[in-house]
């Protein structure tokens, strides 16, 4: 009578177990993983080219024309003031039904990170998106006339970008 594994260890058997194991659990996995990661982080992750930032923002700046904004808090823990029926004196208001003039977004590329700016009227709008490893603050410049200075900082490295606005169009410094 012949053994059919004849010569084999049963330790032979236990290796070649483990391995086929592991191979079809890692295939198990990689499957799952491509499955369930469309859904967890969606099915594009590429960013925004700087002609769809514009296009993003004209269709946002139009339905926000056609919606009433909210009024309330701008900031976590901020409260609105109080309304008031009288306007004090030297204010300037806007006609009521015209939004005030708005300026196309344009995008400010620096090394720290990147800038959407526009102005509505002489006042500069901004909205900053820091690069990988970098930090980026917002600071409105109160001693000027509605400029806005964004800073982006990555350790030693500081990248400021001083951003007003001239005729209603959105003008800017990049220094260091």
């Amino acid at each position: 009578m012949r053994r059919p594994l004849a010569g084999r260890s049963p330790a032979t058997f236990v290796v070649v177990g483990w391995i086929v194991a592991a191979v079809v659990a890692g295939f198990i996995g990689i499957t799952a993983i491509g499955a369930v990661g469309d859904g967890i982080v969606g099915s594009s992750t590429t960013p925004l080219s700087a002609e769809q930032v514009a296009e993003e923002l004209a269709t946002e700046r139009a339905s926000a024309t056609s919606t009433p904004a909210p009024t309330g808090p701008t900031t976590p823990g901020q409260t609105a003031p109080p309304a008031s029926t009288t306007t004090p004196p030297g204010t300037v208001v806007p006609p009521t039904g015209e939004p005030p003039a708005e300026s196309a977004a344009r995008v400010i590329p620096t090394s720290g990170g990147s800038i959407v700016t526009r102005c509505v009227g002489n006042r500069p709008r901004v909205s900053a998106t820091a690069a990988q490893g970098y930090e980026v603050e917002t600071d409105p410049d109160d001693d000027s006339e509605g400029s806005v200075r964004v800073e982006f900082e990555s350790g030693e490295t500081r990248v400021r970008v001083e951003i007003a606005c001239v005729d209603g169009e959105p003008t800017w410094t990049i220094g260091d």
